[in-house]
């Protein structure tokens, strides 16, 4: 079996979201094992969809590239799933530039691209900075096995950020803030930089319309 070529016309792309620690993709009320769900936010407000879910996505990372929304900017990242080589299979995942996001491209250059790598999702309760109860998301690469031995280890961090920017305090409408510009600049110009050898060629209309679907409720 090879994996990494393109994702062609003819190829089976199937589009995820990822959130809330899982990757979650809508299908319709009849799919096996499909739960339905609500929409509380956003154009759709009141409509009940359907939605199957994974705890990990495993397979040969083929192309990123930044998305612009309706929300902002999102990434998309091209994951080869083939198990069959007359059966091409692809999945597109969606990630928003949060920190989840950011925390899953800082580990990107230390990632092997040419071979397999299983992102596995979690969901980690904690306090912010405030002593207040949140719980944190994430996507987390492993090459080899899944085991602390296998996780991939951030190409940037505090101790040793590389060239990563640090976050701005920024006042806004007499406030102060944090400002992530320069971070989503770096990571995005990190994704463009990488020259994707599977860059996925145009998909087929009904393809692109089932990701549109994705983006109906707010991601946040």
């Amino acid at each position: 079996m090879q994996r990494g070529a393109k994702a062609t016309q003819e190829s089976a792309v199937k589009y995820w979201n990822f959130s809330k620690g899982q990757f979650t993709r809508r299908v319709s009320e009849n799919h096996k094992g499909a739960t339905p769900r609500i929409l509380e936010q956003g154009p759709n407000t009141g409509k009940t969809i359907y939605e199957i879910f994974m705890d990990q996505v495993t397979g040969q990372i083929v192309e990123i590239k930044v998305r612009e929304g309706d929300y902002g900017k999102s990434f998309q990242i091209l994951i080869d799933v083939t198990e069959d080589d007359l059966n091409p299979e692809f999945f597109a995942v969606d990630f928003r530039f949060n920190s989840t996001g950011k925390s899953l491209l800082k580990k990107l250059p230390n990632i092997d691209l040419s071979k397999d790598v299983a992102l596995v999702g979690y969901a980690i309760d904690g306090t912010n900075s405030k002593g207040e109860a949140v719980t944190n998301y994430y996507a987390v690469p492993y090459q080899g096995e899944i085991s602390k031995a296998g996780k991939v280890l951030p190409a940037y961090t505090k101790e040793e950020p590389n060239g990563y920017p640090e976050m701005k305090k920024i006042k806004v409408k007499g406030k102060n803030t944090w400002d992530d510009t320069d971070q989503l600049e770096f990571l995005e110009n990190l994704i463009n930089s990488i020259k994707w050898e599977g860059q996925q060629e145009q998909a087929t209309p009904e393809a692109v319309a089932t990701q549109d679907e994705e983006s109906e409720e707010i991601p946040f």
